[in-house]
């Protein structure tokens, strides 16, 4: 607020110096040789102070209403000397604007104030010398409006150029942040990601495990006690890796890093995940096509997480949705991708209760699935459910 009125306030001291002068110099070479004038000389200069008052009052409404304010300021000053100096300024504040219709429109009535000024002020008032010719006057005319019109353009451009780097500045701004909160999104999306493929493998052996002894009554001591050394390492596994995953949201420099830069699982694991399911009641038959040994063998460690990954997440689903039911592997594929084919017989009949114990589903697991193969470069595939089977497939580029 107090930059605004300083900014008016030296407009309007500069508008009122120029009247100032302007005044003078129309004034000063007048003396009227009958007394009886002197009448006629106060209504003038009473006239051309008063109309100089309302220019002053309309100037700060330029930016409000610019044409008709400046309209209004070039009329004022055509019987006031004192509003020429405000209306020059209000003339150069419209060529900010740098709008030719208007600045044309506003020459032309310009022009033709001073004209029929200059006209009253040799009518009215007796001029000690002659008055300007009209071609004199236009002269003037034009040379003042070049100065005002051409200072005016070059400040509004100055304030286009100032505005259109500060937008400019701003939209990287906003870039910039929806970048930042879109990486975020992502990071946030990954580590959960991250969080279920490690955390739903083992916390589901753990439900199952004490889900047995919870409701069977017939296992022996020692049966109970494998169980429960079972649910115990499952439960030290999970903490261990839930601590790695919740390290990456407490380190901020982590963050950022891709996920080889901390421990990742490989496919030299994969036996231990297969031992784990069956312990759990699973039986898994893993099946490798001829020459895929040796292949898998050199698979990169990039593509080795993806697959081991994908079988844990297959091995959990079929636990929560098909307890007990045989998951059959079949690895292999040629050329440039690799394949899996993952399939289990479904319950017939009826839908029974969960059995108890089965961890809950979160119904997310397939969704996961998916975007973890699209972030592969892979292809994911589920064919119907005929004759009582689920059938997942699975394509991922050997070098990924």
């Amino acid at each position: 607020m107090p930059r605004r009125i300083l900014a008016h306030s030296w407009r309007l001291a500069l508008g009122l110096l120029l009247g100032i002068l302007g005044f003078g110099m129309v004034y000063e070479g007048y003396s009227p040789d009958n007394p009886a004038d002197l009448d006629a000389v106060g209504l003038v200069v009473g006239l051309d102070i008063l109309c100089g008052l309302a220019a002053f009052v309309l100037y700060p409404f330029r930016h409000r209403f610019p044409v008709p304010v400046v309209a209004a300021l070039v009329l004022l000053s055509i019987p006031s000397a004192v509003a020429a100096g405000i209306t020059l300024m209000g003339v150069a504040s419209l060529a900010t604007r740098r709008k030719p219709w208007e600045i044309a429109g506003i020459s032309v009535l310009f022009i033709g104030s001073m004209l029929i000024s200059e006209r009253l002020a040799s009518t009215v008032l007796i001029p000690v010398g002659e008055a300007l010719a009209w071609w004199e006057t236009t002269i003037t005319a034009l040379v003042l409006l070049a100065v005002m019109v051409l200072s005016g353009m070059y400040i509004g451009g100055r304030r286009q150029l100032a505005a259109a780097q500060r937008e400019q500045l701003h939209s990287a701004q906003r870039e910039r942040e929806a970048q930042i909160h879109a990486a975020k999104a992502d990071e946030r999306t990954r580590i959960a990601r991250e969080m279920h493929d490690v955390l739903a493998h083992r916390l589901s052996l753990v439900a199952l495990h004490s889900g047995a002894l919870e409701y069977r009554s017939d296992l022996t001591p020692e049966e109970t006690r494998q169980t429960a050394g079972i649910i115990r390492e499952n439960s030290h596994l999970a903490l261990g890796e839930l601590r790695e995953v919740l390290g990456m949201l407490r380190d901020p420099n982590t963050l950022r890093e891709d996920e080889s830069a901390r421990p990742q699982p490989t496919l030299e694991q994969l036996e231990q995940i297969l031992a784990d399911s069956r312990a759990a009641g699973t039986a898994v038959n893993l099946e490798l096509e001829p020459g895929a040994r040796e292949r898998l063998d050199a698979l990169p460690q990039s593509t080795g997480r993806h697959l081991y990954r994908i079988i844990q997440e297959v091995l959990t689903n079929a636990r929560r949705h098909a307890p007990r039911q045989e998951v059959r592997l079949l690895v292999g594929g040629g050329g440039e991708r690799l394949f899996l084919r993952a399939a289990n017989r479904l319950d017939v009949g009826p839908r029974e209760a969960p059995e108890p114990g089965s961890p809950p589903s979160s119904g997310l697991g397939l969704t996961g699935l998916a975007e973890r193969v699209r972030l592969a470069g892979g292809e994911l595939q589920i064919e119907p459910e005929e004759q009582g089977e689920f059938v997942l497939k699975v394509w991922l580029p050997w070098g990924t």
